[in-house]
């Protein structure tokens, strides 16, 4: 079976944990190369804040270290490239790679504006190669059994959704400074809305068309565009509505919750709290069984997960394993010859743009605006 040639760029904490277990646990994947403009990060121990890990050299000791990305892109013969990047600038390396033809697996959010949009849907359009959106909360086990109900006809047709992601980041600013608020950046954390919207998007064929959103701004901290709370309310064509609620300064407890209201049933994923564990639940009018609130023995294990071509250590990498089945999936596309990735270029525009726009609207105090796709007739890079 053939071999693929895998990149990495980005040798952070996440690029280093990413690579060593995608080139040890997924088969026919080999490491040859890693990009970073910080030789420390390839050649010195790094730092996990309690201990000192090996370099990353020593833990590959045959890939091939670039400081120049078009560099490691001419000269590494890659298949695919890793883009661990911070979220605010992943759109450069993806472009590049896909205009090389080589395959690209991004973290997300996919772009950090609207003329970045403009560029990767068309670099997309015009390579050979695929982009796999790497959608973290995608891969979670409750979202795969949400999405299951869905096709059942179990829910009905989607009426309203919320999502709320919740985590106190001021820990993180020191050693992931782009998480740090600024007021060159006053509309994070909205911006950062991928974790919430793509899994509710998987499950919604519309694409949101408008939004409002408001913000409590710097109260608990006064860091300029430290904005505590944001909340944004999207809707599609239809009239169906997202509520989505970001915090990342706060003092509550941190999660994931998701909650979806049907025509025909509800589905809710609530985040554990203290003692009390996270919660999958629904009920459907058309499962006699169901129509009373259900709990579901789910949680974030990927389903399925004795059917992955790749061992344990895949398996249960990464937020809950959820890392893993992003990059089974993206995997047997390529094994396949598929042309599309399983979450591509579009759904990750789907599940990014709304954001871009909604931080917009908190700029102008709330005002409701409309937001596009660059496969909209109307589509702009202005707001």
């Amino acid at each position: 079976m053939r071999e693929f040639r895998l990149g990495c760029v980005g040798l952070g904490g996440r690029g280093r944990g990413m690579m060593e277990w995608v080139s040890n646990g997924i088969d026919n994947i080999k490491a040859v190369a890693a990009c970073d403009n910080d030789p420390d990060k390839f050649y010195k121990p790094f730092d996990e804040g309690n201990r000192l890990a090996p370099s990353f050299q020593e833990l590959f000791p045959g890939v091939q270290y670039f400081r120049d990305y078009d560099e490691m892109l001419e000269k590494a013969d890659l298949d695919i490239v890793m883009v661990e990047t911070p979220a605010n600038c992943h759109t450069e390396f993806c472009v590049k790679a896909l205009a090389r033809n080589i395959h690209v697996y991004s973290d997300i959010p996919s772009v950090a504006s609207l003329p970045e949009a403009e560029a990767l849907w068309k670099a997309g359009q015009s390579s050979e190669a695929m982009l796999m959106t790497g959608a973290t909360t995608c891969g979670w086990g409750f979202v795969h059994a949400m999405q299951d109900l869905y096709k059942q006809g179990l829910l009905g047709k989607a009426v309203y959704m919320e999502a709320e992601y919740i985590h106190d980041c001021r820990c993180l600013w020191e050693r992931t400074p782009w998480r740090k608020p600024s007021a060159e950046k006053p509309g994070y954390p909205i911006t950062y809305c991928t974790h919430s919207l793509g899994p509710l998007l998987s499950i919604l064929e519309e694409d949101l068309k408008t939004v409002c959103c408001v913000s409590t701004g710097s109260l608990t901290t006064g860091v300029p565009g430290g904005n505590d709370v944001m909340c944004a309310l999207y809707q599609t064509q239809s009239g169906v509505t997202i509520r989505h609620t970001n915090s990342f300064i706060n003092c509550a407890p941190a999660g994931h919750s998701y909650r979806v209201f049907g025509t025909e049933g509800c589905f809710e994923r609530l985040y554990a709290r203290g003692q009390d564990k996270g919660h999958t639940r629904f009920r459907s009018e058309k499962l006699y069984a169901a129509t009373n609130m259900t709990e579901l023995d789910v949680d974030e294990k990927p389903l399925n997960v004795d059917k992955w071509t790749c061992d344990q250590q895949a398996i249960n990498a990464g937020h809950g394993g959820a890392d893993g089945y992003l990059w089974h999936i993206f995997m047997e596309a390529l094994r396949k010859g598929e042309k599309t990735a399983p979450i591509g270029i579009r759904e990750g525009l789907r599940m990014t743009l709304p954001g871009l726009y909604a931080a917009e609207s908190a700029k102008q105090n709330g005002k409701v605006i409309p937001i596009r796709y660059p496969w909209d007739e109307d589509w702009t890079t202005s707001f």
